[in-house]
């Protein structure tokens, strides 16, 4: 575990992007767009309402998206 000296903060954790490929229930289109997840905020697993929320404002409609590909940058 590394120290940090008083009243100061440890780094922010890393961040990963990743190369998203989906497509939209009701489309015949595949999209791709690059989604960046930050440990203790956001995992792979809500790379959906992401994407969702980019496409409607509403992270509920996490549902419409299918994920064909997820690749690391």
């Amino acid at each position: 575990m590394t120290e940090h000296a008083p009243g100061t903060q440890a780094p922010p954790p890393e961040r990963t992007t990743y190369r998203v490929t989906y497509a939209v229930a009701g489309t015949a289109a595949i999209r791709w767009t690059d989604v960046t997840v930050l440990p203790g905020h956001s995992q792979e697993s809500d790379i959906p309402g992401i994407v969702a929320a980019r496409l409607t404002g509403r992270p509920a409609d996490r549902r419409l998206i299918t994920l064909l590909g997820l690749r690391a940058l």
